[in-house]
C-alpha cells in the first residue's frame, strides 16, 4: 500500500502519476499549471484526489477489473463527464475498462475511488435485488443528497490523511471500509430494506454469533463485511439486529467487545509483565491515541489508570 502527496506543473505528468489509469490530459486553459495529487493506493483499492487550477480535457479508459467512482471534494465546477454536467451531488460512475471524456473546469477538486469489481459485485449480492444490480451495472450517473454525500467524502478523505500521516493501517480492513462506504452510497440511490423486519430471535442469534467471531479474531478484527460473509447476510440485516439487540451499530458494539477484552487483559497482567500498547496491539488496536480516547470514553479513566495485578500489594508495600 503506497500514500503519496504531489505536485506538477505539467497536468498529462500528473495524469500518469495515477497508477493503474490509461489516460490522457490536455490542458486548454492558458498559463503555468499547478496541480495537487493526493493519492492511495493498494492491490485491490485506490483512492486519489486532485486539484486542477486549469481546464484540461481527461479522456482514456478506466482500470480494467474496477468499480470507480468520482465525486466532487470542492465548490468549483467538475465540468462535463460523457456529455453530461456534473452537479454538486452527482456521483460519476466507470465500469471495468470504460472509455471516458471530461472536459474539467479551472478548479476542479475530484476525489476517485475504485474497488476490486468482483468483490463489491459478491457483497452487493446481499444488498441488492438482481434487477438493481442490473440498474446499477449500467449506471453512469448517481445523485444523492449533498449532506449524505459529504459525510461519505469525509470518510474517503479521512482514510487518506490517516495514511499519509503515517497511521499503520491494515490494508484488508481498507478495502472493507471502502467497500461498506460505497455500499451505503448506492443504497441512498437504490434504497433496499424498507419496512423488513428481522425477527428477535434471529436477530439475537446473529448478535451472539459475531460476538464469538470476534472473541476468536482479537489479533486481527473482523470487519462487518467480514462476518456478513460468515453469516451470509446482508449488512443492512445486520446492522437492524445490532440495533434491535444492542442498541449499537456493528462496528461500535465490536470496537466495546475489545476495548472490555483489553480491560479485563489489563486487570490480570502487571504492568511490568506487558504494556498497555502491547495490550491494545494484541487486541487490534493500532492507533493509540484513538484507542486510548474510545477507552475513557466507555469506562471512564485512561488505560494506564486501570489497576493492574499486583499494584494492590506494592501500594500496601509502599505504605509501609
Amino acid at each position: 500500500m503506497h500514500a503519496q502527496r504531489q505536485h506538477f506543473t505539467d497536468v498529462n505528468t500528473h495524469a500518469s502519476a495515477i497508477a493503474g489509469w490509461q489516460q490522457t490530459y490536455d490542458q486548454t486553459s492558458a498559463g503555468s499549471a499547478h496541480t495537487e495529487l493526493e493519492h492511495l493506493t493498494a492491490d485491490r483499492f485506490q483512492i486519489f484526489r486532485e486539484r486542477l487550477d486549469k481546464r484540461v480535457v481527461q479522456h482514456g479508459a478506466a482500470p480494467a477489473d474496477r468499480f470507480c467512482l468520482a465525486i466532487p471534494a470542492g465548490r468549483g465546477r467538475a465540468g462535463v463527464f460523457q456529455g453530461n454536467t456534473v452537479g454538486s451531488a452527482d456521483v460519476t460512475v466507470l465500469h471495468s475498462g470504460q472509455e471516458f471524456f471530461v472536459q474539467g473546469s479551472e478548479g476542479m477538486d475530484l476525489l476517485a475511488i475504485s474497488v476490486d469489481a468482483l468483490r463489491l459485485a459478491q457483497v452487493a449480492e446481499r444488498e441488492f435485488s438482481a434487477q438493481e444490480l442490473r440498474q446499477l451495472n449500467r449506471a453512469t450517473r448517481l445523485n444523492v443528497s449533498p449532506a449524505f454525500l459529504a459525510a461519505i467524502r469525509l470518510q474517503f478523505e479521512g482514510l487518506v490523511g490517516a495514511v499519509l500521516q503515517g497511521e499503520a493501517l491494515v490494508e484488508a480492513q481498507l478495502e472493507d471500509l471502502l467497500l461498506e462506504c460505497m455500499l451505503l452510497l448506492l443504497q441512498q440511490v437504490n434504497p433496499t430494506g424498507a419496512g423488513r423486519t428481522v425477527n428477535m430471535a434471529v436477530s439475537a442469534y446473529l448478535v451472539r454469533q459475531a460476538h464469538l467471531m470476534a472473541l476468536e479474531c482479537f489479533d486481527e478484527p473482523l470487519s462487518v463485511l467480514q462476518i456478513c460473509e460468515r453469516l451470509d447476510v446482508s449488512r443492512s440485516t445486520l446492522q437492524r439486529s445490532f440495533l434491535g439487540v444492542t442498541g449499537l451499530r456493528p462496528v461500535e458494539y465490536l470496537r466495546v467487545v475489545r476495548l472490555n477484552a483489553v480491560r479485563q487483559r489489563l486487570q490480570c497482567t502487571a504492568a511490568e509483565q506487558c504494556t498497555v500498547a502491547r495490550v491494545a496491539g494484541d487486541l487490534g488496536f493500532t492507533h493509540l491515541g484513538h484507542f486510548a480516547g474510545s477507552y475513557r470514553a466507555l469506562f471512564g479513566e485512561l488505560p494506564s489508570q486501570t489497576p493492574r495485578q499486583g499494584s494492590a500489594a506494592q501500594e500496601k508495600r509502599s505504605r509501609r
